[in-house]
């Protein structure tokens, strides 16, 4: 297998380098470990990252690793001198597998401050860091050669030795095959034959007709006239040309297998090589095709550095496994010890009892010697010679221990004498003789009941010893494993996926399937409104700072038909005005407020005259429609990518048999509503079977978010009475802006005080004399004209407020922010229905206002410096203002300047044509038949995604937990609900392991699958980078779900463990 990269793998690479870094900024160094590195190039919407392996390798990479939490001194380095500069030049010196990196100022590459980083990949490799002059600043490592430093910091970095590619000619290739030993082959005599190596060595050789295991010594003819010599150099001129070209442009990769021993295909091939070109010697081989080499190379090394990551993992646990296999080894052979003890010891006490006057005789005579004071040495002698005679008693004496006034003695079982040649296959566990120690200063009676004494205390031995060796087991198992949990290998190498398009927003999937998005900032406010937002799309908002501009991309419909937002589902607008509110100050505050929703004709970019709206405003302009308010409830879930046909095919069956019956449900309550509307008409009578139908209804129906009874709700809220009255005011509005466009066209330009001054002198001047000429004014004339003037100056000027007194400050400021979007109108009706002394009746009230919100304004009367402008208009009963400029970060729209036609102004249609050719397809809403959020037993799943939605949307998801308001910060959010749904997948494990024990054998299958499923489902889970779910989760917040407080604790108690575990070790 090979190992490294060669010099044409160099060759290729960098010439993809040139074409695909050149010109990015260097965002990031990393080290994976010692000798590896990662290089994060980066441009608007694109990022490369360039894995430097010393002496190995160099390539971009798709795939994720773990990277060291304390980057080296050698990586801070490269951080310090080379962050955020931008590559200018990739070079490879000649034809060695040396590559040159050239970070240059804008003076030019001979300028200070320019650094160039040599990454050498042959022997040991090596990482270089020089400045403009190739002066070491920084190496990986110092190599010395011949006692003496080759390369250090300090020194001249050399380049002359660089060697390149030349054309083979015939006299150094005849004499380099001359200087061949006798049992070299043709391959092996090439492969060190000029710059090419030894893959393209062997590929000359085939090309030229020859077998590269040929003897060159022997078989090869090397005359002037040989034709293998002709067909090498014609093959060479043919290597030459490969390693021009690839030193000029991209060239597709190719990975090769080795071939399988019994022909059939593997379903996991075994790699075998990798490079540029496809060589002669794997042109028959299975084999792979990559877009570039350096994605050939990516997939070579990643999966090979993942095999490794989980053999090594593999050994670990093989190891622990192996420790705990012993230690159970050990307790279980001392229990089995003991228990041989306990019956050893009986069975020597009856073997007494069997033979009591044998035992009796031979302590008798032994007891006889010793008392004669016989030496013990002779006493021996004795009962051998005796023994040897054939004496019964001296041949069951086995040995002397008179120092511990003991005797061994062989005792049989009588019992074995019965037993017949028949019964040999039945051999008891002490069959025989047994050998047993007998006190000679005891009966043999009394040796009988000391072995029964023992036989008691062994039993009791032994039962202390199974209670605590029990205990003992498991806590060596559990120590065992915390050691492995604690270093276990966690690195692994996965494949980094590609983000959707719409991930980049905020983003979710209702539960009517429609997908609905809304920007961060105002800058992906701007983006969503104007590359994604197309007729038949709504656009939901609410009247609160901060709320989210939400878009809800429609479903395509049929050519012939308009598209339009009202073939919307309620629950999913419903659902967006969630999104809408509690993105919005609503949120921290804790305040219900409803949203609303127009059509995407509505929303427009063309400001009024004379105004400026910002980025992420939006002028909107027709009526509103307003939902119902709704509960300050949020979710935080996942959903997992499919990855072949049959999955998709399986869900999107079980997805068009759900939405007939949500489309059945609504069609039902549409029923029940035209029944109830109905009967309403009919008189009490109908009402009260029409009520006892809709009951017998709903208790077939299904009721949730699908099936909202949102018409109660819209009447329970008067809705539908404030979008008339705000269609009204927006029709009112037109009139007067049109009214006043022509009044102000005829006049031209605005009157000003002083000139109305001059035309009121001029009036009483021509009512004193109306014959004669116009005379002077009187004093007390002029000093009324003087003081209108004074009091119209302060009138255009703003009045300062009286300083308030002491502590009635913070109180005004309070109510000034209470009361800041009510006008005296509104103030006057709410004082007099909370019944305050002093006001007017309610219906008063109303009167007064009513006219007045609809009195016409005349074209012919005049504009003057007083008239308010278009926000200062009288407001409806929502407080909302007709054309409305959608501000993103304000409570209230800007004032704009009186305009002539800007609410009837269309919108603009070159902007739409540009923003159709900006726009993404349609189709791409496809790519939501991919993702499930409650998967299948048998299903392949790719990866998971993290999404933050309303809680309502995420009720089919399998592993979700609701966020309502509070204090967490979104990485601790993100962390506690990722814990809680890894507990959740541990348990659908579990329980699915325990019900696949009993029942029949489809059943065991599919409690199987689902096991598997929920296995993959937690690795998925655990993959998803700590980023993602940030970037997803809802800030300040609260995480609840089931069993919450038994979760916390399980994973306190494993944090204490870890860290006692941690203890013990140092």
């Amino acid at each position: 297998m090979k190992q490294r990269f060669t010099a044409l793998d160099v060759r290729a690479v960098v010439t993809a380098y040139q074409q695909r870094l050149v010109g990015l900024r260097l965002q990031g160094i990393y080290d994976v470990n010692p000798k590896t590195f990662l290089f994060k190039f980066t441009k608007p919407d694109s990022k490369h990252l360039v894995l430097i392996e010393s002496g190995i390798r160099t390539h971009t990479t798709e795939y994720v690793r773990d990277k060291s939490i304390t980057p080296s001194s050698f990586c801070m380095k490269l951080r310090k001198h080379l962050k955020t500069r931008r590559l200018t030049r990739v070079r490879q010196l000649g034809m060695d597998r040396v590559i040159d990196f050239e970070f240059a100022v804008a003076a030019g590459p001979e300028a200070e401050g320019t650094y160039h980083v040599v990454c050498e990949f042959y022997a040991s490799g090596n990482v270089i860091l020089t400045d403009h002059q190739y002066n070491i600043v920084a190496l990986l490592r110092v190599v010395h050669i011949e006692d003496a430093k080759a390369f250090a910091v300090g020194m001249r970095y050399e380049l002359q030795g660089a060697r390149d590619v030349e054309r083979v000619e015939r006299a150094p290739l005849v004499e380099h095959l001359r200087s061949a030993g006798p049992k070299d082959s043709l391959k092996r005599v090439l492969a060190t034959f000029g710059m090419y190596g030894p893959a393209l060595s062997e590929h000359v050789v085939l090309r030229a007709g020859l077998s590269p295991s040929l003897k060159v010594a022997t078989a090869l003819d090397l005359g002037p006239e040989s034709p293998q010599i002709a067909a090498l150099l014609a093959a060479y001129a043919e290597a030459y040309d490969i390693v021009e070209q690839l030193g000029q442009g991209t060239h597709p990769g190719y990975i090769s297998y080795l071939p399988q021993r019994d022909g059939e295909p593997s379903d996991d091939p075994v790699f075998d090589d990798f490079g540029p070109w496809l060589f002669d010697q794997y042109a028959s081989r299975p084999h792979k095709q990559f877009a570039t080499f350096s994605d050939a190379a990516d997939v070579f090394f990643s999966n090979i550095e993942a095999q490794r990551l989980r053999s090594k993992a593999h050994q670990q646990e093989a190891t622990a496994e192996r420790k705990l296999e012993a230690i159970k080894q050990e307790h279980r052979g001392r229990v089995e010890s003991l228990e041989l003890a306990h019956r050893r010891t009986e069975e020597q006490a009856r073997r007494i009892e069997a033979n009591l006057e044998f035992v009796d005789q031979a302590i008798a005579i032994i007891r006889q010697a010793v008392a004669a004071g016989m030496d013990w040495r002779e006493l021996d002698e004795l009962v051998r010679d005796q023994r040897e005679q054939g004496n019964p008693v001296a041949e069951r004496i086995v040995k002397l221990s008179l120092q511990i006034n003991q005797i061994t003695l062989e005792l049989d079982d009588p019992a074995d004498w019965d037993s017949s040649d028949d019964d040999e296959d039945e051999e008891a566990e002490f069959a025989g003789p047994l050998p047993v120690d007998v006190d000679i200063f005891q009966t043999a009676f009394a040796n009988a009941q000391r072995y029964y004494n023992s036989r008691r205390q062994a039993g009791i031995k032994h039962a202390k010893t199974l209670a605590v060796s029990t205990q003992a087991l498991q806590s060596a198992e559990q120590k065992i494993r915390a050691d492995l949990k604690a270093t276990k290998i966690t690195a692994t190498v996965s494949q980094m996926r590609k983000p959707f398009w719409f991930e980049k927003f905020a983003w979710f999937v209702t539960s009517d399937g429609y997908l609905v998005l809304a920007g961060h900032d105002m800058q992906q406010n701007e983006l969503l409104v104007k590359r994604h937002l197309r007729a038949g799309d709504a656009y939901v908002h609410a009247d609160i700072h901060g709320a989210a501009s939400v878009i809800v991309k429609n479903k395509p419909v049929a050519a012939a038909d308009k598209p339009s937002a009202e073939s919307i589902p309620p629950s999913t607008l419903f659902q967006a005005g969630i999104m809408s509110v509690c993105q919005s100050r609503a949120w921290d505050a804790k305040v219900l407020t409803p949203a609303w929703w127009v059509e995407a004709a509505q929303v427009s970019k063309t400001a009024p005259t004379g105004e400026f709206l910002s980025t992420g405003s939006f002028m909107i302009r027709g009526k509103k429609h307003f939902l119902p308010p709704t509960q300050l409830v949020y979710g935080f879930g996942f959903v997992f990518r499919l990855a072949d046909d049959e999955s998709i095919a399986r869900h999107a069956a079980a997805r068009q048999q759900r939405l007939a019956i949500m489309e059945e449900n609504q069609r039902s309550a549409a029923r029940t509503h035209a029944e109830a509307a109905a009967t309403s008409t009919t008189g009490p009578d109908t009402a009260d079977a029409a009520a006892d139908s809709d009951a017998d209804h709903e208790s077939m129906s299904v009721v949730g978010a699908e099936t909202m009874d949102f018409a109660a709700a819209r009447k329970k809220y008067n809705l539908e009475e404030i979008e008339e009255a705000h269609e009204d005011a927006f029709k009112d509005e037109e009139d007067r802006q049109a009214a006043n466009a022509a009044t102000i066209a005829d006049s031209k330009r605005r009157v000003s005080a002083k000139e109305r001054r001059d035309q009121r002198k001029l009036k009483l001047e021509g009512g004193a004399t109306t014959t004669s000429a116009p005379s002077k004014l009187s004093k007390q004339e002029q000093r009324r004209l003087d003081e209108e003037a004074k009091y119209e100056r302060a009138a255009e000027k703003p009045q300062k407020q009286q300083p308030q007194k002491r502590g009635k400050r913070g109180k005004m400021k309070k109510m000034k922010g209470k009361y800041a979007e009510q006008d005296e109108e509104d103030r006057e009706l709410r004082m007099a229905l909370l019944g305050a002394a002093g006001k007017k009746d309610v219906k008063e009230v109303a009167s007064v206002k009513a006219p007045r919100a609809e009195e016409p304004k005349t074209a012919q009367e005049p504009k003057t410096a007083q008239e308010p402008k278009i926000a200062q208009e009288p407001k409806t009963a929502q407080g909302e203002q007709l054309p409305t400029i959608v501000e993103e970060g304000k409570d209230t729209p800007p004032e704009p300047e009186p305009v002539a036609a800007a609410a009837a102004e269309p919108k603009d249609n070159d902007d739409d044509d540009e923003d159709e050719a900006l726009g993404l397809p349609i189709e791409q809403l496809d790519v939501l038949d991919t993702l499930t959020a409650s998967p299948l037993p048998g299903d392949n799943l790719s990866f998971a995604i993290p999404v933050c939605a309303p809680y309502p949307s995420l009720s089919s998801h399998k592993y979700r937990v609701k966020l309502v308001p509070g204090t967490m910060k979104k990485g601790k959010a993100s962390k506690m609900a990722l814990t809680v749904m890894l507990a959740a997948a541990d348990e659908h494990n579990k329980r699915s392991r325990a019900s696949s024990k009993g029942g029949d054998s489809e059943a065991a299958e599919q409690r199987e699958l689902e096991g598997i499923l929920a296995a993959r489902e937690k690795s998925l889970m655990k993959l998803v980078p700590e980023t993602e779910m940030i970037s997803q989760m809802l800030g300040k917040c609260k995480v609840t779900a089931p069993n919450m407080e038994s979760i916390k604790q399980k994973s306190k108690a494993a944090a204490k463990s870890r860290a006692k575990s941690k203890k013990g070790d140092n």
